[in-house]
């Protein structure tokens, strides 16, 4: 009775044990059929909450880049825009991720944003423009501190910024953005919730003096493979090699590894 029980126990653990190691990864949705291959695009940008930071073990300043994505950032589909009559109208663009379990190869779980890139991928229609509307994050303040900011962005500003539009069939890295919030003359709290900040809303060119300062180290070799420098051609490298890792099979991981061979060649 008791051997019989022990073998019961053993092979519960066993059964658990097998269930608590399954892998499950992020993916996105390839599409659904040649038709739709025609139409979709993938797009990816990388978009940084850019602060200024000094360590006591480092001589000077340094910068410190927060990555912002997934729910941090409400992408709008763009239906109307006169900038001169100063019409916009939009609606938020809820994008399709799933979760894949590795062993079992079945679907697990769906989400409308990716929880684990720091390079946006978005599946998008290839023939339609969108831009960022709406901001939401928590920036650390210290030791056991953080601050909720929330911003809601000029539509025209933003689309003059980061116009989000692919090609369809193709894979479009965007390249690399910051934003940076501005105290308004006066405000007794750069925090408050009387609307006492601002924020810009920046393109890194390749021109940029952003390439030439001390960027977090840790940070850098997540953003860039350095064995190609630091400029948007790395970013880029970095962000196929991240579409090839997440989607393992199917036609995103058969266009990144294409691309990915025609720019490090």
């Amino acid at each position: 009775m008791f051997s019989i029980s022990l073998q019961c126990l053993s092979f519960l653990f066993v059964l658990l044990f097998s269930f608590s190691c399954k892998s499950t990864t992020e993916r996105l949705f390839d599409p659904r059929d040649s038709k739709d291959e025609q139409v979709k695009t993938l797009v990816g940008f990388l978009l940084f909450d850019e602060t200024e930071r000094t360590d006591i073990l480092i001589a000077s300043s340094f910068i410190s880049l927060q990555s912002l994505n997934g729910d941090n950032i409400d992408i709008y589909e763009i239906q109307e825009m006169d900038e001169a009559k100063s019409i916009f109208k939009g609606g938020s663009t809820k994008l399709g991720f799933y979760y894949f379990e590795e062993e079992e190869k079945t679907y697990v779980s769906y989400s409308y944003s990716s929880k684990n890139s720091m390079y946006n991928p978005n599946v998008l229609d290839g023939n339609k423009e969108y831009l960022i509307r709406e901001l939401k994050w928590t920036r650390g303040c210290g030791e056991r501190c953080t601050i909720s900011m929330n911003s809601r962005l000029n539509p025209f500003k933003s689309y003059n910024t980061l116009k989000i539009k692919g090609k369809p069939g193709e894979i479009v890295f965007l390249g690399i953005y910051t934003i940076k919030t501005k105290a308004v003359p006066g405000s007794t709290s750069l925090f408050s919730n009387k609307g006492n900040f601002t924020i810009e809303f920046n393109q890194i060119l390749d021109d940029s003096e952003f390439y030439h300062r001390k960027i977090d180290p840790d940070r850098e070799k997540e953003i860039f493979d350095l064995k190609y420098g630091k400029n948007q051609k790395s970013a880029e490298i970095k962000f196929l090699r991240s579409i090839i890792e997440m989607q393992k099979e199917g036609f995103w991981h058969t266009k990144a590894k294409e691309k990915l061979k025609l720019i490090e060649n």
